[in-house]
């Protein structure tokens, strides 16, 4: 029980840091600054009013949205880490007239949802990141399941702007020798990344 306190705790000190920077966010468009976010098995509703804190918005949590939040994601728009959060639990969000609506979805993944998600930018700047974690945070991001051959392993270090998942993704995995494919079996979509065979000299 102890244990699960700290967890909840420990997020909620991730979120006050974003809170600190609400003054900045509500001279322009809060949904398009970049913020850093950690987080590990926070409460969605927790976590919605924290980001509505920080954008100076009411919100509204839908009572289905239900499941923890585990994501670290850095330099990244607002709208991204909502997008990341709401993929990674099977909800959407909505921003209008001052308030954030956040309500449940279905858990599956549409195709055209899979590919929205690999076309989408991202700024990435890692520095000797562990490969597996870097590869589940792929994952989080789309909002998919994510399946690791054990072979994969290994430090990456890269920076990329504006670049989109598919590409990012095809640059960790030339650097770690490995290759990804998206498949939908059971129902729900994975990301799976298994290891090269290596050449023989």
């Amino acid at each position: 029980m102890k244990r699960n306190v700290w967890k909840r705790s420990a997020a909620v000190c991730v979120l006050a840091g974003l809170l600190g920077t609400g003054a900045a966010l509500a001279a322009g468009n809060p949904l398009d600054e970049r913020v850093n976010l950690s987080l590990v098995d926070a409460e969605p509703e927790e976590t919605f009013r924290a980001f509505g804190q920080m954008m100076g918005v009411e919100v509204v949590v839908d009572p289905g949205v239900t499941g923890k939040v585990t994501v670290t994601l850095q330099k990244v728009r607002v709208r991204t880490l909502l997008d990341a959060v709401c993929e990674s639990i099977g909800c959407r969000w909505e921003l209008e007239d001052k308030e954030l609506r956040v309500t449940s979805t279905s858990t599956d993944k549409p195709a055209p949802v899979i590919r929205e998600a690999l076309d989408s930018a991202i700024d990435l700047k890692v520095t000797k990141a562990d490969a597996r974690e870097l590869l589940t945070t792929f994952g989080q991001i789309m909002g998919v399941e994510v399946s690791l051959d054990p072979a994969i392993t290994g430090k990456v270090s890269l920076e990329l702007e504006k670049t989109p998942v598919r590409q990012a993704l095809d640059t960790v995995c030339l650097s770690l020798g490995c290759g990804w494919e998206m498949s939908d079996g059971s129902g729900k979509m994975t990301l799976k990344v298994t290891a090269r065979p290596k050449r023989a000299k």
